[in-house]
């Protein structure tokens, strides 16, 4: 069993609108509400988690009868903050090659703004 304030390794097993569903190395389950995922609105849950993400949460509080915990994950640490699901994301993104297209084109629209809204030099 955890204790309160400890900082553990869960694994999504459900997304609800208002809340992740996880569970940990234990099979011990635990709940994320969607409000201790983020500090800002969330429109859609699964832009943050989805089922399988992994991810480090807080704990803060646990039912004795069955051990069932609540988690946060936006109260851990920054530098203890694991999500997979954002950390492939960050991943997509392999070299600055991929940005070939927006450099060629830079010059010709500062260019552009320049002539609407006069050389303001």
């Amino acid at each position: 069993m955890h204790e309160i304030g400890e900082i553990i390794k869960v694994k999504v097993s459900e997304v609800k609108p208002y809340a992740a569903f996880v569970c940990d190395e234990n099979d011990e389950k635990g709940m994320i509400h969607i409000s201790e995922l983020s500090d800002t609105y969330i429109r859609d849950i699964e832009k943050i988690v989805e089922k399988g993400d992994e991810i480090n949460v807080l704990v803060l509080s646990i039912d004795e009868r069955d051990g069932f915990f609540r988690a946060s994950y936006k109260k851990v640490p920054p530098e203890q903050q694991f999500n997979s699901h954002v950390n492939l994301r960050k991943a997509l993104i392999t070299d600055d090659s991929e940005f070939d297209s927006l450099r060629e084109k830079l010059p010709e629209w500062i260019e552009d703004s320049l002539r609407r809204n006069g050389d303001k030099k």
